[in-house]
């Protein structure tokens, strides 16, 4: 393969740095690449690159600041198309059917697909999947009943915007999903009239919960802290001149991230501890502790109260971008962001739900029971 070709991106007009940079890119052969220098980090680049091409490349740092950064991108080897994962549905205990199913979407890159099988019509599903991930799939029967249905799912290429997703049903599934609806599939084999949660928080451990909200919550705010922030400072800095509240949105989603990454520090390394020592006092009255029972509402309290503040910024960002609605005249990039931020949205509201409404009143529970006992 030839020598990489090198961009230095500095002696390149400000609003042509970028499209100069796409236009290497296009230019590439599966498996070249080319090497671009900068004098600032140009990971927001790194970020409209996957809006506007998907996950088709690779990014290596060659040299990382202060002063200049250099950076490699390959497009990746054409690969074999993967054969089409096939999933019986009917064969998977029922509360844990939707779940599964959103795992192996979850799993897909843009462009791929996978068919699920089961014995009745999986209409549900699809509403779920508008709710929850928004208008980001195809959905197409290829067999409809009336004893077997398969349903090829597809993940729509990150710059794609096909509209396969009427707006009735969009409208439909956010109807659905306000007003609490559960998506489960009722059959006539089953009463599905009351549906299990998924998970049963209040049989956890409060030690065993604790690493759960770490594992998954804690650290879904941690990966994509920095990514959306980046990603919001560029979208701001490409149309923020048309669309003003870009620029707000871009300063007051810094803050609020900031703000949620504190606050998870202080879960973290402050009160989590604590509870973790009170379960194993519980567990093992002699053993001493380094906090005062009792005093667990005041901490609590605050977290709490952070957790109001933190609803009410997620508001005020809705709000200002008018329910995430997209111009019709946006990007991909600009699409991508939107997804990308009521996706973080949901997440940050069902980690502060099972923090205030599980989390915090069986650790309050717990530290009542132990200071009665040391009373």
């Amino acid at each position: 393969m030839a020598t990489a070709q090198t961009l230095d991106v500095t002696q390149i007009e400000p609003r042509l740095k970028h499209p100069t940079i796409f236009k290497y890119f296009d230019a590439l052969q599966a498996g070249e690449e080319f090497v671009i220098e900068n004098d600032h980090d140009p990971k927001p680049l790194y970020y409209e690159l996957i809006g506007e091409r998907g996950n088709i490349f690779t990014w290596e740092y060659l040299q990382k600041g202060p002063e200049w950064f250099i950076v490699r991108i390959c497009k990746n080897p054409l690969v074999a198309k993967k054969e089409v994962e096939r999933l019986v549905v009917s064969t998977i205990e029922p509360k844990f059917k939707h779940p599964t199913i959103f795992k192996y979407f979850d799993a897909l890159q843009p462009g791929e697909s996978f068919i699920i099988e089961n014995d009745h019509d999986p209409k549900p599903l699809y509403y779920e999947l508008i709710a929850e991930r928004g208008d980001i799939f195809t959905w197409e029967y290829l067999e409809k009943g009336p004893e077997v249905y398969e349903v090829q799912i597809a993940k729509n290429p990150v710059a794609e915007n096909t509209g396969s997703i009427s707006a009735k049903d969009i409208q439909k599934a956010e109807m659905l999903k306000e007003r609490g609806i559960q998506f489960a599939c009722s059959t006539d084999k089953t009463d599905n009239n009351t549906k299990a949660p998924i998970y049963d928080y209040d049989r956890w451990e409060l030690d065993f919960l604790i690493d759960y909200v770490v594992n998954t919550h804690h650290r879904y705010i941690k990966d994509h802290a920095e990514s959306l922030n980046d990603l919001a400072i560029k979208v701001a800095e490409h149309h923020g001149d048309n669309y003003l509240e870009l620029n707000r949105l871009s300063t007051l989603t810094y803050h609020f991230l900031q703000d949620l990454l504190d606050h998870i520090v202080r879960e973290g390394e402050v009160l989590f501890p604590v509870i973790k020592q009170m379960v194993v006092k519980q567990r093992n009255p002699e053993t001493e502790g380094t906090y005062k029972i009792g005093s667990l509402s005041e901490p609590i309290n605050l977290l709490k109260k952070e957790h109001e503040i933190a609803s009410l910024d997620l508001s005020f960002l809705r709000k200002l971008t008018d329910d995430y609605k997209v111009p019709a005249d946006a990007c991909s990039s600009y699409q991508y962001l939107f997804t990308k931020m009521q996706e973080f949205e949901s997440e940050v509201q069902t980690y502060m739900k099972l923090e205030n409404t599980v989390l915090f009143p069986k650790a309050l529970q717990l530290d009542a029971e132990l200071a009665k006992l040391n009373s």
